[in-house]
């Protein structure tokens, strides 16, 4: 989760925020009229009104020639942190709401304290801080859908079953980061390294172990593919998150009973 406190210049100066496309944006209006946009389509939100945007390359934000000096925050919210399918949320999305009354005004007050104080919270905070905005983005968000719309209840088994194919599919993207570790992995799915050795266990595996796997297994692949023959096997290795060829060797060796070289030569070779 990230907020972003917007103060955009005055005509025709924009805003623009770059994220990855998982990501939906919660747009709150405190001061405007303002001009939300992406992907080849915007909308006018006016102040004291907050808006859902779909996952986009680009969101830009633009104040409009009415005078009045625009400000907005803006929650930005994984869609693997939100517990609601896929379809709720781009029914939701592009329908601009009040924050009068009920949750969307408890959200608006949380966001617009949010920002003024966060500079001075200290890191140790910021992870309830960002369950909170979750909390109050996702009651927001189910009080527009209503109820023909609003998710089914999930059991905690079921949420814990997505979250952890979500994390899975996180390591699978970032295979080739050396520096891919558990810590890592959990900043990025913004939950605690506990938590997440929670989830493996569950599994009845290890994040390193799950982690080490994956890595062998598409050197595996690699080293029987003859587009790749040309491709050293430490390079191969590599290319996977593997800094030492030796200790590659040995791993995969361990795995798989041969070593990569020869297991690469006989796979080549049949």
């Amino acid at each position: 989760m990230r907020l972003s406190l917007l103060d955009p210049p005055a005509p025709p100066a924009v805003v623009r925020m770059e994220g990855p496309p998982e990501v939906w944006h919660l747009v709150c209006a405190a001061q405007g009229p303002l001009e939300i946009g992406g992907d080849g389509h915007a909308i006018r939100l006016e102040p004291g009104k907050v808006v859902l945007w779909e996952p986009c390359e680009s969101l830009s934000v633009a104040a409009l020639p009415d005078g009045v000096p625009a400000r907005a925050t803006v929650l930005h919210l994984p869609g693997a942190a939100l517990p609601l399918p896929g379809e709720v949320l781009r029914a939701v999305s592009g329908r601009p709401a009040s924050t009068g009354s009920g949750p969307a005004a408890l959200l608006a007050g949380f966001l617009d304290r949010l920002a003024v104080h966060a500079p001075y919270v200290e890191a140790e905070h910021t992870r309830w801080l960002g369950t909170a905005a979750v909390n109050l983005a996702t009651a927001f968000l189910q009080s527009e859908a209503g109820p023909r719309e609003s998710a089914p209840a999930q059991s905690a088994a079921s949420r814990r079953d997505r979250l952890l194919g979500d994390i899975k599919a996180y390591i699978e993207r970032h295979l080739a980061d050396a520096d891919l570790t558990p810590t890592a992995i959990a900043a990025a799915n913004h939950i605690s390294l506990r938590y997440l050795h929670h989830l493996f266990q569950r599994d009845q595996r290890t994040v390193g172990g799950f982690l080490r796997e994956r890595r062998l297994a598409h050197c595996r692949a690699d080293l029987s593919d003859p587009a790749l023959s040309a491709r050293s096997v430490g390079e191969i290795a590599r290319r996977r998150g593997f800094r030492d060829p030796a200790v590659f060797s040995r791993m995969f060796k361990s795995a798989y009973g041969v070593a990569p070289g020869a297991f690469r030569e006989q796979r080549l070779r049949g």
